[in-house]
């Protein structure tokens, strides 16, 4: 059985046991901040084995694509780590239990794959006597059925929450596989590592909650949750020891061995070239799968990891294919191959197929133009290491070739390791850990879901209420505050459920039916109050942030003496009476913040179509915040915009404003329907099975929740204020709409009020004027270049008079200058450079800074190979407390203790001794 044949079966299998169908979750973990990536099938519906949430559905069947990368440096080297993988899972929500989960694995591991069941072992708990006696009924020996401990077969979320125990399925592959094997070892059955007993499907029962005392109390709901490897038993299927032998893989490997011109067949290539095909193998699905669903390389986070990933994969490339051109992409080469072997099951991999492609082409281009300065850079402080005698590269020199040459720290081990060397890994994240705290260190964060403050509970909690914004369709009657114009919605009783005051003083409240837009889908949240009324007076509390969690809607409240620091915290009853039975209140809405919003909204929507209509349609959002005051949109493009593109975008969207196109919503479009018609659906929103969908017509059609004006008059105008880059391949354009759009007009208009009177000509006038201008500087900068090489000239007769032969038919010039320009000393050391058998070290203290340079004929490098202008500079600048480096014919640096300048050039020429 092929790859593709195996997980048709086993969905079908399930659902046959009348199990739902429910597609692979994004890789990219929706609503989930605790992790970078989806990791496991049960990563979608871990709401749902803990109760939290309810599906109409509580039999489910999947084949999830799942990412781990904590094993990143081990893939390649044996056969069973993937970072890219797929499970196969089956979940049963307060349905059936062990039995039925057990019966159907047995069933379908003998009847639909045929697996050789004589071969066959299961794992238990060693205190699960019921799964024990589930496995015997199935027919499984005794001898067959091993119990493991908590390690093996007991599962958790965490170190508390629901967990359970595990019963596992393995497959024997032949006492002459596995490690044990190889070491001449009796292997111990199931529960070893050596690989021998292959463990291919865990089934996990669900049946408790841990309590932070490690008590285990049973779950009101028993949950069922399994895992298959897709790789895995696919291996074991075709008889494959290793996962990157299976059909899927073998494909991509021979477009790799063809893409790198190596005329022999997969399996006859020596097996360090096939370590380097796995690697690449692997790492191109990684890739393919996150970008397609609209992940961007960058410098932090989930973005760095892809960075790394793809690196690790070019360094293979270089062993696979050395030869390989600097200016031309191998990986992109690979992504049509992944996307034939699986894009039929995963479809979104084929419509973003270009976007898949842009982006690792530039990457890799990206890292191959700074490939060669960084392995320059390793070279001197390996160089700087050996004249220490030391055989590690310290952390702050992998933190550099990280941080400047983006140098993956694995990448530098490996070339560290092929030297002889050792890279201090520990020392590296110190100073990573030292740059996160520093960019965090304005940072405040409020962990909510760790303040533990009792709730007052006034009605039962109602999902269906409790989490729905019912505030599309406000009235403006003409009523205002602050000047600002309001919507007041008064909040019968029975809709508030449930409030609390935090430890920080502020306040949380829980009503139905809120008439507040809570953050999402790039929007912020409405802003308002409060009001509450009752026989101790009156209270206003702002609405500072609205926010969405599982079953409700929840609004963060801020009173100005309640919440003050040195205020004193409301009890029980002082909070009960304030929003209580006996208190009349009213939610009142910012609508002037609100219309300003929904004016940025959608003029968002007609942003992103215009792009896609300037641009090309591979252009999809990858990213975006809609706020009163400014929209700004990320989108997949891998080069700047053109003026000309910039003044498109902004006329098609100014032309569709004018149009006064009535904006149509379309409430509860079955998910499947809306996506036939062609509706946008945005990588990084959960949608339910009925969606709301946003129709600009003729224009535009997207999925959004979002709020929005009912006309596209009312944005009034649009206008583009910058356009840049986020990352590699991804491009931000911010604009404004309405008030602010005018204000920014404004704005520009006064400036050039400002410049024509400064310039004393008219609006009309200011480039030319400009242009007098800069071309006056030019000239005057080229004549006082000519001065300063008139000087230099002058100077350098002089300073090789006064040259010390210091050995080995070597002069040294060493000479602190008054006060210098830069420039000026730049331009002496280049013509110092040029004497034969010089060497010359220039300083100078300006804007009260210490300033070196060192510059040495290039012919004495060749003669001194550990002579280094760089490492000269480094140890002087250390002397002023300061820090330098450059080539080995050039370089600078200086330091802040100017009254230490005199003495560390003083020992210039011993430090120049030590190298020759």
């Amino acid at each position: 059985m092929k790859t593709n044949d195996i997980r048709r079966k086993f969905i079908q299998f399930f659902e046959s046991k009348q199990h739902t169908y429910v597609p692979s979750a994004s890789t990219i973990p929706i609503g989930d901040q605790t992790i970078l990536f989806t990791i496991a099938g049960m990563t979608q519906f871990k709401s749902c084995l803990t109760g939290e949430e309810v599906r109409p559905y509580k039999r489910a069947t999947n084949a999830q694509k799942c990412i781990r990368v904590g094993d990143l440096d081990d893939v390649g080297k044996d056969g069973r780590h993937c970072t890219m993988f797929e499970m196969l899972g089956s979940w049963s929500f307060g349905d059936y239990y062990k039995k039925e989960a057990i019966q159907w694995a047995y069933e379908f591991s003998k009847d639909e794959l045929k697996l050789d069941m004589s071969r066959f072992w299961a794992t238990v708990h060693h205190s699960d006597d019921e799964a024990f006696a589930i496995w015997r009924t199935m027919g499984v020996p005794e001898n067959r059925i091993v119990r493991l401990g908590d390690k093996d077969n007991f599962w958790a979320m965490g170190p508390t929450g629901p967990c359970g125990p595990c019963s596992e399925l393995y497959l024997d592959q032949g006492e002459h596989v596995g490690q044990c094997y190889e070491k001449g070892l009796k292997c111990s059955g199931p529960g070893c590592d050596c690989d021998r007993y292959l463990e291919f499907w865990n089934l996990v029962f669900m049946q408790y909650n841990r309590q932070e005392d490690g008590t285990l109390l049973d779950l009101p709901m028993k949950s069922v949750d399994t895992g298959c490897g897709l790789e895995r038993l696919t291996a074991l299927i075709q008889g494959k020891t290793s996962n990157f032998d299976i059909d899927l893989f073998t494909k991509i490997k021979e477009k790799i061995i063809h893409t790198a011109g190596i005329k022999s067949p997969v399996n006859d290539i020596s097996s360090q070239l096939k370590v380097s095909c796995n690697v690449i193998a692997d790492h191109i699905r990684l890739l393919t799968f996150t970008l397609g669903d609209g992940a961007n390389f960058s410098n932090e986070g989930r973005g760095y990891v892809l960075r790394r990933v793809l690196r690790r994969a070019v360094r293979h490339v270089g062993k696979l294919a050395p030869n390989w051109p600097k200016d031309k992409s191998f990986l992109e080469n690979i992504v049509a191959t992944v996307i034939d072997e699986m894009g039929e099951f995963y479809p979104e991999i084929i419509q973003n197929k270009a976007r898949i492609e842009d982006a690792i082409r530039n990457e890799e281009l990206r890292f191959n133009s700074t490939l060669e300065s960084g392995l320059t850079k390793f070279q001197h402080f390996i160089e700087e290491a050996k004249l220490k005698n030391k055989k590690i590269l310290s952390g702050e020199n992998v933190f550099i070739l990280h941080d400047s040459f983006g140098f993956p720290s694995d990448l530098t081990q490996i070339l560290c390791e092929e030297l002889g060397f050792k890279a201090d890994l520990e020392g590296f994240k110190k100073h990573m850990q030292e740059q996160k705290e520093r960019s965090r260190a304005e940072a405040k964060f409020y962990k909510f879901d760790q303040d533990d403050s009792t709730w007052i509970e006034f009605h039962p909690a109602n999902p269906l209420s409790d989490k729905k914004f019912a505030g599309y369709n406000l009235v403006f009657n003409n009523t205002f505050k602050d000047n600002h114009e309001i919507i007041e919605s008064p909040i019968p009783f029975q809709n508030i459920k449930k409030v609390r005051q935090l430890k920080n003083k502020m306040f949380e409240i829980v009503i139905a039916e809120t008439p507040f837009y809570p953050e999402g889908g790039g929007q912020v949240s409405d802003t308002g109050w409060f009001i509450t009324l009752n026989n101790s007076g009156k209270n206003e509390f702002e609405v500072v942030d609205v926010r969405k969690s599982l079953n409700n809607i929840v609004h963060l409240l801020k009173h100005v003496e309640f919440s003050a620091e040195e205020a004193k915290p409301l009890d029980q009853k002082e909070l009960s009476n304030l929003f209580g039975h006996n208190s009349k209140v009213t939610a009142i809405v910012d609508f002037t913040l609100r219309q300003a919003t929904m004016r940025n909204h959608t003029a968002t929507h007609l942003a992103h179509k215009a792009l896609q209509v300037v641009l090309g349609e591979n252009v999809r959002q990858a990213g975006s915040l809609v706020n009163p005051h400014v929209l700004r949109f990320d989108f997949s493009h891998n080069k700047a915009m053109t003026q000309d593109e910039i003044d498109e975008v902004e006329k098609i969207v100014n032309y569709q404003i004018l149009k006064n196109v009535l904006v149509e919503t379309h409430e509860s479009v079955p998910l499947t329907k809306a996506k036939e018609m062609g509706a946008i659906a945005m990588f990084d929103e959960k949608y339910d099975d009925h969606v709301r969908m946003l129709n600009v017509p003729g224009f535009s059609l997207e999925l959004c929740g979002g709020t929005h004006v009912s006309a596209t008059g009312n944005i009034g105008l649009f206008k583009i204020i910058s356009e840049g880059s986020v990352t590699s391949g991804v491009r931000r354009i911010e604009a404004v709409t309405g008030n602010n759009a005018f204000e920014y007009l404004k704005k520009l208009k006064d400036q050039l009020a400002t410049a024509s009177e400064m310039l004393k000509c008219s609006d009309n006038e200011i480039a030319h004027k400009i242009q007098l201008l800069k071309d006056h500087a030019k000239e005057q900068d080229k004549h006082i270049s000519t001065l300063q090489s008139r000087l230099v000239n002058t100077q350098i007769s002089g300073l090789m008079s006064n040259a010390k032969d210091i050995g080995n038919d070597l002069k040294l010039i060493l000479v602190i200058l008054d006060a210098t320009d830069v420039k000026e000393m730049e331009l002496l050391c280049d013509r110092l450079k040029e004497k034969n058998n010089t060497i010359a070290i220039i300083a100078s203290n300006s804007e009260g800074r210490a300033h070196i340079m060192v510059a040495i004929n290039p012919n004495i490098l060749k003669q001194f190979k550990k002579l280094s202008a760089g490492s000269i500079v480094k140890q002087l600048s250390e002397l002023v407390d300061g820090k330098g480096g450059g080539r080995p014919d050039f370089a600078r640096g200086g330091g802040t203790s100017i009254d230490k300048l005199a003495g560390a050039l003083s020992k210039a020429e011993n430090i120049i001794h030590t190298m020759i």
